[in-house]
């Protein structure tokens, strides 16, 4: 049965220094204006920003490098992710977003042509994007109970073709949480993210992916110090 929530801004960890550390300042304090700004759309954006974030359980086993879910679908996760879910025994797919009405105020913005607010816009997006994930492997974990789960996982990464978004949103009903795909398999509203994750009694919790994936251009991959 697919798990559909509406979680509280407030309950999502979105804050200034999150943003700053996106930025790149690091342990250094931003200036006035840019601190300013800031504290500005966070509570601007609060106001008018409703996340969502779905899941749903299948039963399935990995083989070679696809997960088979029992239900019938295939999914060519590729090597290295393959390897990051073995032993996992369900899979939930999911997906979650900072909602229409963040992208209708991105989209506004666009029009000011303030380059520093729409760049700041655009990390609070991401930020309320990822904080909207981390609250759906809460009640994910609510739900699975005793049992372990895998990092969540998306396709355009670690060799997963992006094209994969396509089968994920049938399984998922078609528009999970009002997210469309274009021709091209991008979502929209932008700030949205979907994937997948492994369920089992012996998987691998929480490893970090960084060091298995091969996309080098990654800006996580830069902040976490694997490249430069």
């Amino acid at each position: 049965m697919m798990k559909r929530y509406t979680p509280n801004y407030s309950s999502l960890s979105v804050t200034e220094d999150k943003v700053y550390a996106d930025m790149g300042y690091g342990n250094t304090q931003p200036d006035e204006q840019v601190d300013t700004l800031t504290k500005s759309l966070l509570k601007e954006i609060q106001e008018i920003t409703t996340p969502l974030c779905t899941f749903q359980i299948y039963a399935g086993h990995i083989e070679d490098e696809t997960v088979c879910l029992d239900e019938g679908a295939h999914l060519q996760v590729g090597s290295i992710l393959s390897s990051l879910m073995q032993g996992s025994e369900s899979f939930a797919l999911f997906a979650a977003t900072a909602g229409n009405s963040f992208q209708q105020f991105q989209d506004a913005l666009k029009k000011e042509n303030d380059m520093l607010k729409i760049y700041t816009t655009d990390l609070i997006g991401s930020c309320i994007a990822e904080e909207t994930g981390d609250y759906m492997e809460r009640m994910l974990e609510k739900e699975i109970g005793d049992l372990r789960h895998t990092n969540r996982y998306s396709p355009g990464y670690c060799g997963w073709h992006l094209s994969a978004q396509k089968e994920i949103f049938r399984l998922l009903g078609g528009n999970p949480c009002d997210i469309t795909l274009s021709d091209v398999y991008l979502m929209i509203p932008i700030k949205s993210i979907s994937g997948i994750i492994g369920i089992g009694k012996n998987v691998k919790e929480k490893m970090y992916g960084c060091y298995f994936c091969e996309l080098k251009t990654c800006y996580k991959r830069k902040s976490s110090g694997l490249i430069r």
